[in-house]
């Protein structure tokens, strides 16, 4: 019976990984040549990148901008700028968002925190749960 739902957890863990995306970005304009990527469902890793619409992770080295994270994580070593940001966490030396759920960094900017400014975390709790 063990191995049974072994067998399961890792056929539903390969059917849902080969329906998300990936995305490398060495730099944000590195996908010039390629269609544009506005709203990505997946994961995109780089030194540099710039999506529209995210869910799930944007994770890079210098910095990352989106637009909105639906749900999941943006995390960057040094700069990390969302507009909005759902039900997911932004993580950076210097974090700024509109709205973000839960940010961690040195800094964090977030304009519907519980203070617009705060070292090491800054949340708003009505960016948790359904977006209606």
């Amino acid at each position: 019976m063990k191995k049974l739902i072994v067998a399961f957890c890792a056929v539903s863990m390969a059917a849902a990984a080969a329906r998300a995306e990936f995305i490398w970005n060495w730099w944000t304009t590195s996908n010039e040549g390629k269609p544009a990527k506005t709203e990505l469902s997946g994961c995109s890793l780089g030194i540099a990148s710039a999506l529209g619409t995210c869910r799930g992770a944007q994770i890079d080295l210098l910095f990352n901008t989106a637009d909105a994270i639906k749900s999941g994580v943006q995390g960057s070593i040094g700069y990390s700028r969302t507009g909005t940001l759902r039900n997911g966490v932004q993580t950076a030396f210097v974090c700024r968002a509109e709205r973000a759920a839960l940010q961690l960094g040195l800094v964090c900017f977030n304009g519907s925190g519980f203070l617009p400014v705060f070292p090491f975390f800054n949340f708003d709790p009505k960016q948790f749960g359904s977006g209606k």
